[in-house]
């Protein structure tokens, strides 16, 4: 008698989880001494990148546009906008010191920068070696529900897994806040940093199904930045369910919480960050 394979929804669930857990493994792996293998075993020195590898798993399986963007027509763009066949160096603004002129002034720390606390870095010219590029994205959620309920905190870890194809960090707090129940040590959210086709893929998905979507967003304020090419904004909860890997599925998600968003640039200021990210999509308002 035949016996014939029939398809479950609970099979479907078990072939489409992401690969990795959200609970600390507690087995051991055995190590397997490489040099004493028999010459039949050879392939398992392979490492799990090549081809050959038993271990091997295809990633890359299409092109990715966003970066084929980049490199195609923003990059020529963004080095004839910013070109300037006289331009030099600025120095940036600098820490200063309070002269020699007294023996007290010797080992004084020095006194912050004119108009503000925070040093600048100097700026140099725009070449063809260092046009502005986003590095990193980095998305972090903060659940103070988590500070009384733990277990909060593996749901908030998987809400970034699930919108961001990354296994997110736990992040704990770093100082005491006695009326808010905050203590140091305590895990209180996740964070994320994306890179090459993670970080594309969630570039792509903001732009292009999330904030168009949002009836209330105006644009990233223009006032964000912190003068050396990163630029930050936020989204609430009801913006979060907007992403397509959780409005289908809020049932499994009864607890969102908001999330920030950081671009790391290597822009030297924060207009030629804004420049950067307006040419991949991204609205600034000055309200």
């Amino acid at each position: 008698m035949n016996k014939t394979f029939v398809r479950q929804l609970s099979q479907s669930s078990i072939l489409c989880r992401p690969g990795y857990s959200t609970v600390n493994p507690v087995h051991h792996l055995v190590k397997v001494e490489k040099s004493k293998l028999k010459p039949g075993l050879q392939n398992l020195m392979l490492p799990a990148d090549d081809i050959r590898s038993v271990k091997y798993k295809p990633t890359e399986i299409c092109q990715d546009r966003v970066a084929d963007y980049y490199s195609s027509t923003l990059q020529s763009d963004l080095l004839l906008h910013f070109y300037d066949h006289d331009a030099e160096v600025i120095e940036g603004n600098k820490r200063r010191s309070w002269g020699t002129d007294s023996p007290y002034k010797v080992y004084r720390s020095s006194r912050n920068p004119r108009g503000g606390t925070r040093s600048t870095k100097n700026k140099y010219p725009i070449t063809s070696k260092n046009v502005p590029e986003i590095t990193s994205v980095v998305v972090h959620s903060y659940n103070k529900y988590a500070l009384e309920h733990p277990w909060l905190n593996i749901s908030t870890r998987l809400q970034l897994s699930v919108i961001t194809n990354v296994k997110a960090k736990q992040i704990f707090n770093r100082s005491n806040i006695l009326p808010w129940k905050v203590r140091v040590g305590r895990p209180c959210g996740g964070k994320v940093e994306l890179f090459d086709r993670d970080m594309n893929q969630f570039i792509s998905t903001l732009t292009e199904l999330v904030l168009p979507r949002i009836r209330a967003f105006k644009g990233i304020r223009f006032s964000s930045g912190d003068k050396n090419g990163n630029v930050s904004f936020g989204l609430t909860a009801e913006d979060v369910q907007l992403f397509p890997e959780l409005e289908n599925f809020q049932e499994l998600f009864p607890n969102l919480n908001g999330i920030d968003i950081t671009f790391k640039t290597t822009a030297q200021d924060d207009s030629q960050a804004k420049t950067l990210l307006s040419a991949y999509g991204f609205p600034f308002s000055k309200e």
